[in-house]
């Protein structure tokens, strides 16, 4: 057996990812740090390759966007500057490529959608950001809860992503155009039993069959089968020109259908 951390040597770890080929994988931790290792059975394979400090504070979770080499934190930073991109190749001075300011107190999660080449973060506030990880800017923001976003799951297919919070609510967001799909309140709400291991929603998934998995401090796991997804609709209003016939207004409206 490798242990590659020993316990009491560092802070408590708060997240682990393997990176997408399956030969490295980091531990991110409250004091703020990001250390990666080589998957490697023999003893030196203990010492991380690389350990960075990235964020002053808290580092809540982190992310592989698209390869090994370059990941995403969401954390507590002076500044507000929460959520970062890092490329590992560069030196550790150099090696944060874009840091944004956002989410006041800090960010508790994120995912990366790579279809889309975006990162989804979700902010203490309950507020939600998405960036474009290629053009290194902000590209929407919104209100999703009224309480702290704990967790946030993606659709495999990327049509949709999942948001849980600390009042333990559960909804459901397009990915396109981030509206609200379904909203499951409540699905693990507050629990006085539970209050020394966290409140609200710990963790989503999503399968490839749209299951939606969740587990909340009140001490359940639930799974449910997610409805069939809406459909948008393209719409055209027409009007009828002088001589009775009908002509098309360039200008189109979009809705969303009920559930099929």
């Amino acid at each position: 057996m490798i242990t590659p951390r020993t316990a009491g040597s560092s802070a408590k770890i708060t997240r682990l990812q393997f990176n997408p080929q399956g030969n490295k994988f980091g531990a991110s931790d409250h004091d703020g740090n990001l250390s990666l290792w080589q998957i490697n059975q023999s003893a030196a394979g203990n010492k991380p390759f690389l350990t960075i400090k990235c964020h002053d504070k808290t580092l809540s979770d982190f992310t592989y966007v698209g390869s090994s080499s370059l990941l995403a934190t969401a954390g507590h930073s002076h500044e507000s500057k929460n959520v970062c991109l890092w490329d590992t190749l560069l030196p550790q001075r150099k090696a944060c490529v874009q840091a944004f300011s956002c989410h006041d107190h800090g960010s508790p999660a994120l995912v990366y959608a790579p279809q889309h080449q975006v990162v989804i973060s979700g902010g203490k506030k309950g507020d939600i950001c998405i960036f474009d990880v290629r053009q290194h800017t902000l590209r929407h923001t919104f209100q999703a809860h009224d309480s702290c976003v704990k967790a946030i799951s993606l659709d495999p297919a990327e049509e949709f992503f999942v948001t849980g919070s600390a009042e333990g609510d559960i909804k459901v967001w397009a990915l396109g155009m981030h509206g609200l799909m379904h909203h499951f309140a409540a699905e693990h709400a507050r629990s006085s039993i539970f209050r020394n291991i966290g409140v609200g929603v710990i963790q989503l998934h999503v399968d490839t069959e749209q299951h939606l998995f969740s587990c909340g401090a009140d001490g359940s796991m639930k799974v449910r089968r997610l409805p069939q997804k809406e459909l948008v609709v393209q719409t055209y209003m027409s009007h009828h020109d002088s001589q009775g016939g009908s002509t098309v207004n360039a200008g189109a409206s979009q809705y969303y259908t009920g559930l099929r």
